[in-house]
């Protein structure tokens, strides 16, 4: 369980709780970390959405939610995460398609792999306008489409 009172500790950095096998859901207002660089709650055993206060995390860097129970879409807003490069989601229960807003990260790591998304991958290994060089999903399975051309590698 992550206590909500962690949200009072503004000036945080860094919040790295990997396998500590917590469980319960994200606190609502996890946003009020507006220091906030890198998140690492990956190996856990956290539940639900994730909050839409997440999404105003500006200088928010690293995401790491892989290994947990997370489930929900991923909201357009994550668009306005515009400094984050590293993005881990795999091992979920996310759902819905990708938002198109994913190009406004400048993300270098991108890995989706082994939830339920649908529909196309907006993000492009290669493509000039994008720096991202590598990105994991599921479009063996045919629920996920990348673009000719990109380096998206499939599971």
């Amino acid at each position: 369980h992550i206590p909500d009172e962690i949200t009072y500790l503004s000036s945080l950095k860094v919040l790295s709780l990997e396998s500590q096998r917590l469980n319960g859901k994200l606190p609502k207002l996890i946003g009020n970390l507006t220091s906030l660089e890198v998140l690492d709650l990956d190996y856990n055993e956290l539940v639900g959405k994730i909050p839409d206060s997440m999404y105003t995390l500006k200088y928010l860097k690293q995401l790491d939610l892989n290994n947990n129970y997370f489930h929900g879409t991923i909201h357009d807003n994550i668009g306005d995460l515009t400094s984050l490069t590293f993005l881990q989601l795999h091992n979920n229960k996310f759902s819905g398609t990708f938002p198109k807003t994913l190009v406004f990260c400048p993300l270098s790591v991108a890995e989706f792999k082994n939830n339920d998304f649908v529909g196309h991958m907006p993000l492009c290994v290669g493509a000039p306008w994008q720096t991202i060089g590598a990105i994991t999903c599921d479009c063996a399975t045919g629920q996920v489409t990348c673009d000719p051309g990109c380096q998206c590698q499939c599971f």
